[in-house]
């Protein structure tokens, strides 16, 4: 039995907590990296900056746009699974302590359907990279840990949503609460620096006129 007190740490004060320093990191994180030199392209401009940018960020929404999703499709489900499941988990965070009205019985089934399909994608790629040799070498200890505590946070969130009762609810919190605390430290940050790097990215090959192709005029 879990001390109502203690529910409510779990859901509010220590939730805001986590998300305050998580914030705080991210706002450092942020300045750093606005502080690092810009290359500038010296080259004649062949395009569009912004349209390249623009389809940096648009790219993963046309897996024919990428050889690798082309090449392995599957990979591209795949992918979009694991993040939508990832999505759900994270609102579920703020909707269940501070929108608890929204979380009707029918939402909670639907959030729970929607996280499953990433369970079996972090299922998947956890394989992967243990019994493919060439990940292995590659693999550090952050990258098999963010992979466990993904999965953990989505098999706990699924259990809150479903049964719905102050133990897995308390659980779950606290352990989306340590999940705030060492996301900024690992390699999950990828998601900050997506957006600097379409930028980036983006901007010089739209100058080059590569991405999206521009086609020349001979």
């Amino acid at each position: 039995m879990i001390p109502n007190s203690v529910a409510h740490f779990a859901e509010y004060e220590l939730q805001i907590i986590a998300l305050a320093t998580m914030l705080v990191l991210y706002a450092i994180k942020s300045y750093q990296l606005t502080r690092l030199p810009m290359p500038w392209e010296k080259g004649p401009k062949k395009g569009k900056s912004l349209a390249g940018t623009i389809r940096s960020y648009t790219a993963i929404f046309m897996p024919w746009s990428m050889e690798s999703s082309r090449k392995h499709f599957f990979r591209w489900f795949e992918f979009g699974a694991y993040h939508i499941g990832a999505l759900i988990a994270i609102l579920n965070t703020f909707t269940t302590p501070f929108v608890p009205t929204m979380m009707t019985p029918t939402v909670r089934l639907i959030f729970a359907i929607l996280i499953m399909p990433a369970i079996a994608a972090g299922i998947t790629k956890f394989t992967r990279r243990v019994s493919r040799t060439e990940l292995r070498l590659i693999s550090t200890p952050d990258d098999y840990f963010a992979l466990v505590s993904v999965e953990l946070f989505f098999i706990l969130a699924v259990l809150a949503l479903a049964l719905n009762t102050p133990l897995w609810r308390t659980i779950y919190f606290f352990i989306t609460a340590g999940f705030l605390f060492y996301v900024p430290f690992s390699k999950i940050s990828h998601y900050i620096y997506f957006l600097f790097a379409g930028v980036i990215t983006g901007s010089r090959y739209g100058w080059r006129g590569v991405r999206p192709q521009v086609r020349q005029v001979r």
